[in-house]
């Protein structure tokens, strides 16, 4: 068994650490970067892309446990955290927002910058409130998905296309 267990570890790629701090010099590529590693399971890589004061009220242990309660497993959440982009950066405010059109999904985050490179900055409280948009907004699209499809929930045609919960991004663009 610790054999297996060895070999599944193995088959993990861990990140080029040095493309990913060239990476986080631009501060559009902030979230993406921290988007692939939630998106790998790789939370520990992820909680090092946070500010040091937002590290230091954000203990590990309560980031890993608010990026992994049951609203963010669903596969509706994980659809949309794959799709989020990065809409805009305002590196003179330290900001980027984030979009998504199919699911009407818009948020701003803060970034911080030390060393050269941009980290994600938020409290314990906006993370929690993140959460709950995100979840809020995925369970939005997953309502409209079951109105289209005359109250079917899991079982739709083989041929169906997801209907966009939004004709544009959070944004209006």
């Amino acid at each position: 068994m610790t054999l297996l267990m060895m070999a599944l570890c193995s088959l993990v790629q861990a990140p080029d650490m040095d493309e990913v701090r060239e990476r986080l010099k631009d501060p559009a590529q902030v979230f993406p970067v921290f988007q692939e590693f939630i998106r790998a399971g790789l939370y520990s890589p992820a909680h090092q892309l946070l500010s040091a004061k937002t590290a230091q009220q954000l203990p590990y242990e309560a980031f890993h446990t608010a990026m992994t309660v049951p609203e963010m497993q669903y596969d509706v959440c994980k659809r949309l955290l794959n799709s989020i982009r990065v809409h805009r950066v305002t590196p003179d405010q330290q900001r980027v927002e984030l979009c998504n059109s199919e699911f009407g999904f818009r948020y701003a985050l803060r970034l911080s910058k030390f060393a050269g490179q941009y980290r994600l900055d938020f409290t314990r409280d906006e993370l929690d409130s993140f959460v709950r948009y995100f979840a809020g907004r995925a369970m939005a699209w997953h309502r409209h998905q079951v109105k289209r499809a005359d109250g079917w929930h899991y079982a739709y045609p083989p041929d169906w296309t997801y209907a966009p919960l939004a004709r544009t991004c959070g944004c209006g663009k």
